[in-house]
């Protein structure tokens, strides 16, 4: 088991300024083109732990997420310069250094820099500050990562950077001192000094992330995240579990591997809480397809009351034409629009539409509390509008969906 990489890590539960100042001046502390030159090495497991199924702590488990985090940050790091090189004028940009001040550890600075380059960041947005251009033949000597803060007025930016030295082994209390940030120190106690500038990521998705990770210590899930496992009541899960129609069924296995499969066996086993893991490409997006339709689709084998779980009674099935005919009672809008749609509201302006009404669609089934409803939450917009479009683009998986867009929120009905 490769060893070490977890220094620093506290299992007591930080303040969140307190977390984001620990995460930046790591990530600022680095040095680019060591990140560069490592990622071609062959050793790129050095330092990290394996993950395990369970975890005796919360040091223990921060110990091991902690560097996995760091290192998909250098990876972000790496794929994000890549796709910036794809966009056409994103290169280097030139900027004059207005101020500078240090607060907290860290150097403010503030920046002004072309209009292109302003309207081009965002908040949370790493760049790479260098005296000189990173070019063929040309050995830089001072340059540093920064994080912008703000984005000012007119032709203004606001930045944080990181000059104290480098972070090694995750030890913030320890910063090693480097020459290179040292020279780059320099450059900004001189007023009007000016430096190279390069967008490299966003660093918003990865920030929650983290965040979120440390404050499993006081999350009300931590138990179950930490033992990867829940007492249950009456002890079976199969007993809980949801009865999916065998087409369903059919399809899902079909279409899924076999961990994905066991995956949402797993979701589908009603348990209070269920930790799916997988690194990308593995499938988890089709997972989750997978999982909704399920959902979506099915029943559960028995309903908590307040006597513990009683098995679900079902009415007689119907045949064919009574199943159309319900359908269409309950979805009229698959054959023209939605009589609801076709009424304008009272006065206009306030926002509700009239319920009583002979078109109101019929409610078939009198035991609506068991309808389920998923709601979907992401930790970015795009995450989310990757499951919906999935959705959407697969209607034989879902056939019902009513989606409601908030930011990083998805309610499917």
């Amino acid at each position: 088991k490769p060893g070490g990489g977890g220094g620093g890590a506290s299992s007591s539960t930080p303040s969140p300024a307190s977390t984001t100042d620990r995460f930046l001046k790591i990530v600022l502390s680095w040095d680019y083109l060591r990140i560069v030159a490592d990622s071609k090495g062959a050793d790129k497991a050095k330092g990290l732990q394996h993950v395990k199924n369970s975890y005796a702590s919360v040091e223990e488990y921060l110990g091991v997420f902690e560097p996995l985090l760091f290192e998909e940050v250098k990876g972000q790091i790496l794929q994000g310069r890549r796709n910036e090189e794809e966009e056409v004028g994103l290169d280097w940009q030139r900027g004059a250094v207005a101020s500078c001040a240090e607060s907290e550890g860290f150097h403010k600075l503030s920046m002004v820099v072309s209009d292109g380059l302003r309207d081009s960041v965002c908040e949370n947005d790493l760049l790479l500050l260098s005296k000189e251009k990173f070019e063929e033949g040309v050995n830089p000597t001072a340059y540093a990562f920064a994080v912008v803060e703000q984005r000012g007025g007119k032709d203004n930016l606001s930045l944080r950077t990181f000059v104290a030295g480098e972070i090694k082994n995750l030890n913030v209390a320890r910063p090693v001192k480097s020459l290179r940030l040292q020279r780059f120190a320099s450059i900004l106690s001189t007023s009007d000094s000016f430096l190279w500038i390069l967008k490299m990521c966003s660093l918003s998705t990865i920030l929650r992330e983290y965040s979120g990770m440390h404050s499993v210590a006081s999350h009300p899930f931590k138990d179950l995240i930490l033992s990867a496992s829940e007492n249950n009541r009456d002890g079976d899960d199969q007993k809980r579990a949801w009865n999916v129609p065998q087409p369903l069924m059919d399809y899902l296995k079909t279409n899924l591997n076999g961990s994905q499969l066991d995956a949402v066996n797993a979701g589908l086993s009603r348990r209070s809480f269920v930790l799916i893991q997988g690194p990308p490409g593995t499938g988890k997006t089709q997972t989750i397809l997978g999982l909704l339709s399920a959902v979506l689709h099915s029943a559960p084998a028995r309903m908590q009351t307040r006597g513990g779980f009683d098995v679900q009674k079902h009415g007689p099935e119907l045949d064919i034409e009574s199943k159309h005919a319900n359908w269409m009672k309950a979805s009229p809008w698959l054959i023209g629009a939605n009589p609801r749609d076709l009424i304008m509201p009272v006065d206009g302006d306030d926002g509700f539409y009239p319920t009583g009404n002979d078109l109101k669609p019929e409610v078939i089934s009198s035991n609506r509390k068991y309808r389920a409803h998923v709601l979907v939450c992401a930790p970015s917009n795009s995450a989310l509008d990757e499951i919906v479009l999935r959705v959407l683009q697969t209607g034989e998986y879902v056939m019902k969906i009513t989606t409601l867009i908030i930011p990083r929120l998805c309610v499917l009905d």
